[in-house]
């Protein structure tokens, strides 16, 4: 499955929409991703943080697998870059529903 958003505008609208529509699911799966990511370690795998300065938001693109398939970032920068080579391909838990929007705000 490819990127089926254009933009982060278009993904974060998607992600808002979602969790606006799906309060239950979308909550219980985030506890799921983040226990996932971290007991993986994948936000500090690749040294990521220090890359820039300065919050970041990122929409992940997940399909039905769990497979991360679309990477959207509301800055270009050294963060958002190395994290969207982390996470692209990676298959974490089965969402609720394809696509999953998951939103992450990274300090």
């Amino acid at each position: 499955m490819a990127q089926t958003a254009k933009d982060f505008a278009q993904a974060d609208a998607r992600a808002e929409a979602q969790r606006r529509e799906f309060p239950a699911p979308s909550s219980n799966y985030a506890e799921a991703w983040a226990e996932f990511n971290n007991q993986h370690r994948l936000d500090e795998r690749d040294g990521c943080y220090f890359k820039a300065d300065g919050e970041l938001i990122q929409i992940l693109q997940i399909d039905e697998s769990g497979e991360i398939v679309g990477y959207f970032s509301d800055k270009d920068n050294g963060r958002s870059r190395c994290w969207s080579r982390t996470y692209l391909g990676v298959v974490f838990p089965k969402p609720p529903f394809a696509p999953y929007w998951h939103k992450l705000v990274m300090q």
